[in-house]
């Protein structure tokens, strides 16, 4: 589409950034927040964006090759995709005819701990 690589991540990282915000947001309002969750999700999510920037920095710089941008942002699309869907196969085909909500959060929310 002729948008620099670097100028496309910033954006979306931006973008990210609101949208998990008042995700995060309505889920404190509503009372749906799992703060043992929240705080592991906190601390992945600094680490590898860290990790994730050094490595990116250092292979741009590297390699003078903005392509790398590109591949990585499209790794990240695939692999959701790929989850999302094994996520959806794996509740089609379990035993369970449970219509609600369900999920990493389902046990909290719903007051059964396994």
């Amino acid at each position: 589409m002729g948008i620099h690589p670097a100028v496309a991540s910033a954006t979306s990282a931006c973008m990210i950034l609101f949208t998990s915000f008042t995700a995060t947001t309505t889920f404190s309002v509503y009372g749906l927040m799992v703060p043992d969750y929240a705080a592991v999700g906190l601390v992945l999510g600094f680490c590898a964006t860290f990790i994730g920037q050094t490595i990116m920095s250092r292979l741009l710089a590297k390699s003078k090759r903005n392509s790398y941008i590109a591949f990585s942002i499209g790794f990240v699309v695939l692999l959701s995709a790929c989850l999302m869907a094994l996520e959806s196969v794996l509740h089609l085909v379990s035993s369970e005819e449970n219509d609600e909500f369900g999920g990493i959060c389902d046990s909290h929310l719903n007051g059964h701990h396994t």
